[in-house]
C-alpha cells in the first residue's frame, strides 16, 4: 500500500485493501487481526489501524470478541440461508427488470464476460475460483445495472459483498462449476428475447443452486 498522509485516507485504504483479502480468502473465517500486526504489516500507526478495523466491523467483514481481539467472521448455515433467501428475492425481480430493458451493448458485455469465465474451463483451482469470483461479480453488476432500478441496484450491493457470498466459487464441483455456467447462458438467452419471466426464475434456480453448495460445504463450521 502507498504511503498517503492524513489518517483518515489511510484508514480508507487499509479498509479496501483488508476487505479484499477478506473477500479473496487470503484472511481466512476466524483469523485474528490485531492492530499490531497490521500496523507492522501496512507500515503504519495504530491510529488507522483502529480506525478501518471499526469499518470493516460495522459492515459485518470483521467481529469483535472479548479476551480474543479482532477476527474475520465467520457464518453460521442459519445466517448463509438468510443471506441467499434475501438474494433471490432481490436479484431475481432484478433479473425480470433486466430483461425489460436490456440493450445490446449489455448483452454483449455478458457474452463476452461469460466467454471469459469459461476460458479456464470448470477448473477448481484456488486461483482459478479466484478469477471465477471478480468476474462473476462483474457479470451480476453488468445486469443490476442493465435493470435500471436505483433502489434494487443498492440493496442488492449491501447482500453481495459479503465475503461468505464473494468466497461461493470456492465451494464448487466440476459439475457445479458446469451447472453455473449454463445458468449464466440460459439468463444471456432469456434477455435476448426479452422474456422476464425466464430471466427472473433462471436467477432464482442459480442463487438458489448457489446457496446448497454454500450450505454443504459449511456443514463442519455448525458441527
Amino acid at each position: 500500500m502507498k504511503q498517503v498522509t492524513g489518517t483518515a485516507t489511510v484508514a480508507h485504504q487499509l479498509y479496501a485493501v483488508v476487505k479484499e483479502r477478506i473477500i479473496n480468502g487470503l484472511y481466512g473465517p476466524g483469523m485474528r487481526l490485531t492492530e499490531q500486526q497490521m500496523a507492522a504489516e501496512f507500515n503504519t500507526s495504530r491510529t488507522p489501524v483502529r480506525e478501518a478495523m471499526r469499518l470493516l466491523t460495522a459492515d459485518g467483514f470483521v467481529v469483535f470478541k472479548p479476551n480474543s481481539g479482532t477476527m474475520v467472521r465467520t457464518w453460521s448455515s442459519a445466517q448463509i440461508a438468510e443471506i441467499f433467501e434475501l438474494r433471490v428475492l432481490i436479484e431475481g425481480e432484478i433479473a425480470g427488470h433486466a430483461a425489460r430493458h436490456i440493450g445490446l451493448d449489455e448483452i454483449a458485455q455478458l457474452q463476452a464476460l461469460q466467454d471469459d469465465i469459461e476460458s479456464g474451463g470448470p477448473d477448481t483451482s484456488e486461483a482459478n475460483a479466484a478469477r471465477i469470483g471478480r468476474l462473476n461479480r462483474e457479470f451480476h453488476r453488468v445486469i443490476a445495472q442493465a435493470s435500471h432500478n436505483e433502489r434494487l441496484i443498492a440493496t442488492l450491493a449491501n447482500a453481495i459483498e459479503l465475503p461468505i457470498v464473494q468466497r461461493t466459487f470456492r465451494s464448487y464441483t466440476v459439475d457445479q462449476l458446469r451447472r453455473s455456467f449454463g445458468q449464466h447462458r440460459e439468463l444471456i438467452d432469456a434477455f435476448q428475447v426479452h422474456d422476464a419471466a425466464w430471466a427472473q426464475s433462471t436467477m432464482s434456480c442459480h442463487i438458489h443452486s448457489a446457496k446448497h453448495t454454500l450450505l454443504k460445504a459449511n456443514e463442519h463450521h455448525d458441527e
